[in-house]
């Protein structure tokens, strides 16, 4: 059984492997297990044997692939598994940890079924993709302008910096960071410097130049006085 788990160890490293950090820790436990078994520890219980079973099988089904599942893939499918994965990668906290760490490494994989499912059929991920899918609201080189709620999603210097001056579109980005309206991020620059800021559509707003609050220093006429 060792031998067996050692084997299993080495396929489970392969890229496009689909088992859960649990999983590896599992056998890398059953492993530790194993050896000491030789040396009068306890072997394996049928439960354990078991889990091993399916973690196998699950590993052979990986590395077999799926040709039906490989066959289907598309453009439509790779744009909908970027657009999920990035999400899910700056995302806090970051759900799905292993599936995007493996979609890092191998870019040009096609992803399982199972992980498609997971990360892009999920409620959430809809909701991003919908939002991606509409034009964008501002093309690139309109002039905006920050929503005075932008304040929540800014650092107070870059807010501070960017506010109530005109913002030029560089770029309305194909990234999404939270599953709300208006959610597309768009890469802006200022009209008094050369720096830039990312900001979510939902907290930039068409550029209207804000009323001036100087005081001018002219008073009202004081009302004449009328004698009787």
């Amino acid at each position: 059984m060792k031998e067996r788990v050692d084997i299993l160890l080495k396929k489970a490293s392969k890229p496009g492997t689909v088992i859960s950090s649990w999983e590896q820790g599992f056998l890398e436990s059953v492993q530790r297990q194993l050896s000491g078994a030789r040396r009068g520890g306890a072997a394996l219980s049928p439960k354990q044997v078991d889990i091993v079973h399916r973690v196998e099988a699950k590993v052979e089904k990986a590395l077999k692939g799926d040709p039906q599942w490989e066959a289907s893939w598309n453009e439509e499918k790779a744009w909908a598994w970027k657009i999920a994965c990035n999400y899910y990668d700056e995302s806090r906290p970051r759900y799905y940890g292993n599936i995007v760490d493996r979609a890092k490494a191998n870019p040009d994989k096609i992803p399982s079924s199972r992980d498609y499912k997971k990360v892009v059929e999920n409620k959430y991920a809809q909701k991003i993709i919908s939002a991606l899918k509409e034009e964008p609201k501002y093309l690139a080189g309109s002039t905006v302008m920050l929503r005075s709620t932008a304040r929540q999603s800014l650092p107070y210097r870059e807010w501070h910096g960017f506010k109530n001056v005109p913002l030029f579109v560089i770029e309305p980005t194909a990234r999404a960071i939270s599953a709300a309206a208006g959610c597309r991020i768009y890469l802006l620059l200022s009209s008094t410097s050369a720096s830039t800021v990312e900001v979510e559509e939902r907290y930039i707003k068409k550029w209207k130049a804000p009323k001036s609050t100087k005081k001018t220093g002219t008073y009202p006429e004081k009302p004449s006085v009328v004698l009787f």
